[in-house]
């Protein structure tokens, strides 16, 4: 049976087509290290690697999360620390300080002293990180500690029309200006009840009212917040907050205001009323003493869930490169060893290809 040329070199053609896009396919491969270039070339393992790949993204995410949330809470034990140094130093001035044998001078100085610790504490409850405030919940824009100063502010109200609040108010034709250098200004009556719309005290044209009180300085800590701080996505299940909860924020402020009640005790010149209000506060400053080692110890509790997270993120990651590799990267020996073998066929398929089309029927005549 004779075949025709034409089908001959069709299907040489053909042959050397697939031969070559083969021994091009190999030498991607190759090039590019990667098994499967198209997904059709292996669609179960092309969507296999998509889906390893996405939660492979979704890690990479979470490990940021996870540096992010143990850096803040680094941040936040330096700070605690630093706290819990103040502490042991205003609990021994309040035992320095509670002995008979203490001088009113001695505890002016240690006063002072304790003065500044207070300040330390405070700047150290408005620790921030990366611009944001540590200890104040989710409201990380806002100071959460501030120092009122020594004094509690003077309100003197003289009619329901006019009130003073350590500064000069004008109502009507009036005015009415306020010696605001006392701790406080107030007026006592003795006696029962007043009736409502009784008139207390009356004050013409060109009448002074003086009030004097001997206080202390009840000492001011405000918090703006106590709500927990924002919670951050450290895995597909595990959300944690780096920040100190609302009810520690809180102790923090307690432990600055029992300091500040330790101050004025050193500061009030009566050694009675001063003995009583140092005891008060040396008994408060221990149980702030043991809420601070209580939130520290949360700190570090919880920096240890986030490495333990981020360990078990980093071991996933890992296993999800090596799954990835199976499917995706190629084997070079085989894959040399095909390139080879296609090459071979190649040539040889352009050989044979080349003796076969030189034949004609003038060959067969004698």
């Amino acid at each position: 049976m004779r075949i025709p040329n034409l089908t001959i070199s069709h299907a040489l053609v053909a042959r050397l087509n697939t031969l070559n896009t083969q021994q091009n396919q190999f030498n991607d491969q190759l090039a590019s290290g990667q098994r499967i270039t198209s997904p059709s070339e292996d669609p179960q393992a092309a969507s296999r690697i998509l889906r390893l790949r996405s939660e492979k993204s979704e890690i990479q995410v979470y490990a940021k999360n996870g540096d992010r949330a143990l850096s803040v809470s680094q941040a936040s034990f330096a700070a605690l620390d630093q706290l819990k140094n103040l502490s042991d130093r205003a609990s021994e001035l309040a035992v320095l300080s509670n002995s008979g044998n203490v001088s009113a001078a001695e505890r002016k100085s240690y006063a002072i002293e304790l003065n500044q610790i207070i300040k330390e504490a405070i700047d150290a409850g408005n620790t921030k990180y990366q611009g944001e405030f540590l200890f104040n919940g989710t409201s990380t824009s806002v100071q959460p500690f501030a120092d009122d100063g020594t004094a509690t502010p003077a309100t003197l109200t003289v009619t329901p029309s006019v009130s003073l609040t350590g500064a000069i108010v004008t109502a009507g034709s009036k005015t009415v200006t306020a010696n605001t250098t006392g701790l406080a200004v107030g007026m006592g009556v003795a006696g029962s009840g007043i009736p409502e719309g009784t008139t207390v005290a009356s004050i013409t044209d060109g009448t002074s009212f003086e009030l004097s009180v001997n206080a202390t300085s009840a000492g001011v800590v405000n918090l703006t917040a106590a709500a927990d701080g924002l919670s951050i996505q450290l895995s597909g299940s595990v959300s944690i907050s780096p920040f100190t909860s609302g009810a520690g924020n809180a102790k923090i402020a307690t432990f600055i205001t029992n300091m500040i009640a330790l101050r004025d005790g050193l500061n009030n010149p009566a050694a009675d009323t001063g003995s009583a209000a140092i005891t008060l506060a040396r008994s408060a400053l221990l149980k702030s003493e043991d809420d601070l080692v209580g939130i520290i110890a949360d700190n570090s509790a919880l920096q240890t869930r986030m490495e333990s997270v981020k360990a078990q993120s980093e071991a996933r990651f890992n296993n999800i490169q090596s799954l990835i590799s199976k499917d995706a990267d190629v084997d070079v020996s085989q894959t040399m060893v095909n390139l080879t073998r296609v090459r071979t066929a190649y040539q040889a398929a352009l050989q044979s290809g080349a003796q076969v089309m030189k034949l004609s029927l003038l060959d067969y005549l004698p």
